[in-house]
């Protein structure tokens, strides 16, 4: 996951704020869509779909420094509009445990979002266009694009905050492992090559294992998978 581990006080006041405000706007709008729906059946889906992504991003990856997310899977279950809830959510819990500071919470709330909505349509996209597609192969690919979108808005994010990228690694920051090496000035662009290369590999277990839970979904409880179509939530 694109996630920021930023420390508060490292990004400009306007780039915090504007994610704060615009992730505010898009809860309204999906509080206001998801009212809508009958709140005994998508009040427990985010519930749980957050508590799963919060299972999964507290467990890194060795080596890799990387975590499954489960943004994608959230998505494809939920949709957008409960799938941006969730992470909401599942981003509020983790800043409040030091997993990345409370002022980017709004930026991380949006770079999963990218996740969630990127990966629920290419999921529909490549069921319209391919549809004998196994669901593996088709949820495979939704998040191999999906997170490869969100790294790159990640990397736009700490481009455009002129942040200290030897302070980020791999969308992580681990302020007191780094500390020591804050003289060490990395170049943006060799920054965005590690996290490519590093991310690449950590996308493509991702899919696999979003790809294998989604086929398995797919055949015990096909309904989940067509949550809310047509309606976008």
């Amino acid at each position: 996951m694109s996630h920021l581990h930023i420390p508060d006080g490292l990004l400009p006041l306007p780039i915090v704020a504007a994610g704060l405000a615009i992730t505010a706007v898009l809860l309204l709008v999906a509080s206001r869509r998801l009212a809508r729906l009958e709140g005994a059946r998508v009040a427990p889906r985010i519930a749980v779909l957050s508590a799963l992504m919060l299972v999964a991003m507290g467990l890194p990856l060795p080596v890799l420094g990387y975590h499954v997310n489960l943004t994608v899977l959230t998505g494809i279950i939920a949709g957008p509009a409960a799938g941006f809830v969730a992470v909401f959510i599942a981003n509020l819990i983790l800043s409040l445990t030091a997993h990345g500071g409370i002022t980017v919470l709004g930026l991380n709330a949006l770079i999963g979002g990218v996740e969630v909505t990127l990966g629920w349509l290419l999921w529909k996209a490549v069921r319209r266009a391919l549809p004998r597609t196994r669901a593996f192969a088709a949820a495979a690919i939704a998040v191999a694009l999906a997170l490869a979108v969100s790294t790159f808005a990640m990397l736009a994010v700490v481009a455009s905050s002129g942040a200290d990228p030897d302070l980020v690694l791999g969308g992580h920051v681990h302020a007191a492992e780094e500390a020591h090496r804050e003289a060490l000035a990395t170049p943006l662009r060799t920054f965005a090559a590690v996290v490519l290369s590093t991310a690449a590999v950590g996308w493509a277990v991702e899919a696999l294992v979003v790809g294998a839970l989604v086929e398995f979904i797919w055949r015990v409880r096909p309904e989940l998978l067509g949550a809310d179509e047509g309606r976008g939530a």
